[in-house]
């Protein structure tokens, strides 16, 4: 007894609370643009690529400053020394003898200020390399982050089409489901004055009572793809998408495919990312190639020192450059002779090089035939749309015709009830088709990196 009284208490609480959370989600009626806005404003993958491209950019600084000259230290010193008085002995003149005296304390000190030796490159080609593969680093995490970008908008639009697509197939379910409770309603009226058989009501009950289970799980269908574009989005999971842009035209590319190639293996971002890490790969060996093999000239400039007693004055900055200093002018060339680590490092990174090499050739072979099945795709669909649209009017006058036949007693149930499911079936595929043709363009507008449809440029 106290068990099933908790129970009870449990569902109540359960039921409250479900009933709070329903209450407090939030409707958003957005067009598709202004999903896409949001989006991009909300994404944590570009607010984290930001932070991604600014540490880039600090490699490149970090490479451009071994350029500049460079020290080990500047330092300045202030000393001060006493030395206690010492006894000594003195020739007293009038008297002719030797006097005992104590000595004066004595203070010895300066000042000094040293800067450590200063070096500067004249030619180094390891740091040369060094800074043009920091600079193609950075180039490729700039187009990892347009591509991050340009799948946010891919996405985005995907979800949005998708929510439209079940919501239209939840139209069409309900729509169906209605139907078949009008004929639900006409098989029993027809069974209690005589004028049909209980297997006709019991047809339409079991017909009906599979259109219903269908009907949740387009419900459901709808509840998912809200979600999945309010995640996409950056929402959160409280809130549900309202499309209120509908209707969009089934336009053809304004690209042929080889125009669509040309253009993505130009401008996509996939592509450029591949490209500027195998310009990367190729500095960095080379950056060690000439690190093995090309001389390194260095200007070097010895520790300047000044200094002056404790009994000279300080006349100021000039005086570092006028009296006691201290400095020397040298120019340094080294040439190494052979390092084992370099030289398998230097193979290894030729094979880096390499292999980035086929990666860029495997991403532009990848591209095209991603290019080539999506317009396949594309051209699948458009037909399937044409004879979707020829099969839905076929099964409306069909459905006309066998509802006709049904009423004047010439045709059975079983073929009305036949004819109704092949209009809605039809239907149905309609609609998928229609928007899979949709979320495809989306989907070749991201392979291509440009908006695929409207007036050629």
């Amino acid at each position: 007894m106290h068990c099933v009284k908790y129970i009870a208490i449990l569902a109540i609480i359960f039921a409250s609370v479900n009933t709070s959370a329903q209450e407090e989600r939030r409707e958003m009626r957005l067009t598709l643009n202004e999903c896409v806005e949001i989006s991009l404003t909300s994404s944590a993958q570009i607010e984290q690529f930001k932070y991604t491209v600014a540490i880039a950019e600090t490699q490149v600084d970090n490479a451009r400053n071994s350029f500049f000259p460079t020290s080990s230290n500047m330092s300045w010193s202030i000393s001060r020394g006493v030395q206690g008085p010492r006894e000594g002995q003195v020739l007293d003149q009038t008297t002719g003898t030797l006097v005992q005296l104590l000595g004066e304390d004595r203070i010895t000190g300066g000042q000094n200020f040293r800067i450590g030796g200063l070096t500067m490159p004249i030619y180094d080609g390891q740091i040369i390399s060094q800074l043009s593969s920091a600079k193609n680093s950075l180039m490729q995490t700039q187009m990892q982050q347009t591509g991050t970008r340009q799948t946010i908008i891919f996405q985005t639009k995907q979800r949005y089409f998708q929510l439209l697509q079940a919501i239209k197939l939840l139209e069409v379910q309900q729509e169906r489901v209605r139907v078949s409770e009008e004929s639900l309603r006409r098989a029993e009226t027809l069974y209690e004055i005589g004028s049909a058989a209980i297997l006709q009501v019991t047809n339409a009950r079991s017909n009906l009572a599979g259109l219903r289970a269908t009907l949740i799980q387009r419900e459901n269908d709808v509840r998912i793809a809200q979600s999945n574009l309010a995640f996409t989005m950056g929402l959160g999971t409280d809130v549900d998408i309202i499309p209120s842009e509908e209707e969009f035209e089934i336009l053809s590319p304004k690209y042929s495919f080889t125009d669509a190639l040309s253009i993505a293996l130009k401008e996509h971002p996939d592509i450029l990312d591949s490209k500027y890490g195998m310009l990367a790969s190729r500095d960095t060996y080379n950056a060690t190639r000439k690190g093995l093999y090309h001389p390194r000239i260095t200007m070097n400039m010895n520790a300047y020192s000044w200094s002056i007693g404790k009994d000279e004055d300080f006349g100021g900055i000039e005086d570092l450059f006028l009296k006691n200093y201290g400095y020397g002018i040298g120019l340094s060339v080294s040439m190494p002779i052979f390092n084992f680590n370099t030289s398998n490092n230097l193979k290894r990174q030729k094979l880096q090089y390499l292999l980035s090499q086929e990666r860029l050739d495997q991403a532009k072979r990848q591209k095209a035939l991603v290019l080539q099945q999506r317009y396949l795709n594309l051209e699948r669909f458009r037909r399937l749309i044409e004879a979707n649209e020829v099969a839905v009017e076929a099964a409306e006058e069909n459905f006309k015709l066998e509802e006709e036949r049904y009423n004047f007693g010439g045709g059975t149930f079983l073929e009305r009830l036949t004819a109704q499911r092949d209009l809605f079936n039809a239907r149905n595929n309609l609609v998928q088709s229609k928007y899979n043709y949709l979320i495809e363009m989306a989907n070749l507008e991201n392979e291509v990196g440009t908006p695929v449809v409207g007036n050629p440029e």
